[in-house]
């Protein structure tokens, strides 16, 4: 069965369209997948870790998954950021150091993601701080990492991707996950049944609201992060089921 990738970019339309793609998907069992890139005009580099949840809940499906008609322009972008690699193509050198690469964790890989931090993010567009404002923000992203971990239950993994913009003075950082998703984390322990998924966002965002149990980390790690974000005219976009 073929799957049309459309023009993806980092905002409601690109998590709409990748939603798109999930539904066509999870009809497949046993199947071959082609991801056809043919409609695809534009791809922002960071949304491959919501593309790769697509991909991982195929192969958990026992799906073939291949990748068709990437254009030249958008197929460099890919293999510089080392996401081409899960379909066994080469990497592209990134010469500039643009790129904070696709990589996929184990859900215990904290210390693992800890130094992707280290070694990608310094110098890619993150605003001057102090030794320990900077440490503080590298635990609020680790906090966001544990959440995915731990609450999502996912057993396919944590996929990270970023890139940075340095004309633009933009860094866009993602974080995906192919668990059960907030709303069914918050039903579960808030016993609301009906409650919708851009409640349970806002109900999971609101201080002092967690669904940890005994020792596990709690909250979404965010108030720093918003802050930040806040200071620095960005953009935070939390999606999550049928929530944005």
């Amino acid at each position: 069965m073929k799957l049309n990738v459309d023009t993806i970019r980092s905002d409601c339309n690109g998590f709409s369209s990748i939603a798109n793609l999930a539904e066509d998907a999870s009809k497949l069992w046993l199947a071959d997948a082609e991801l056809d890139f043919t409609e695809c005009v534009f791809f922002e580099a960071n949304m491959v870790a919501p593309l790769y949840v697509v991909i991982a809940k195929l192969r958990d499906e026992l799906n073939d998954v291949t990748i068709h008609n990437v254009p030249a322009a958008i197929e460099r972008i890919l293999k510089r950021n080392e996401f081409l690699t899960v379909f066994n193509m080469e990497v592209l050198r990134d010469i500039n150091q643009t790129t904070l690469p696709f990589k996929i964790f184990k859900p215990h890989a904290g210390e693992q993601f800890n130094d992707y931090l280290d070694t990608y993010m310094r110098g890619r567009g993150i605003p001057s701080m102090s030794v320990a404002l900077t440490k503080r923000f590298r635990q609020s992203l680790f906090e966001l990492f544990l959440n995915a971990a731990i609450h999502s239950e996912s057993t396919s993994g944590i996929f990270v991707c970023g890139q940075f913009f340095p004309h633009k003075h933009r860094l866009d950082f993602t974080i995906a996950d192919a668990g059960l998703g907030i709303r069914e984390n918050v039903r579960r322990y808030t016993g609301q049944e009906k409650m919708s998924s851009c409640a349970a966002i806002e109900w999971a965002l609101s201080e002092g609201n967690t669904t940890k149990t005994g020792n596990q980390p709690g909250g979404l790690g965010l108030k720093l992060i918003k802050d930040f974000i806040r200071m620095n005219q960005g953009k935070l976009q939390i999606v999550s089921r049928f929530g944005y």
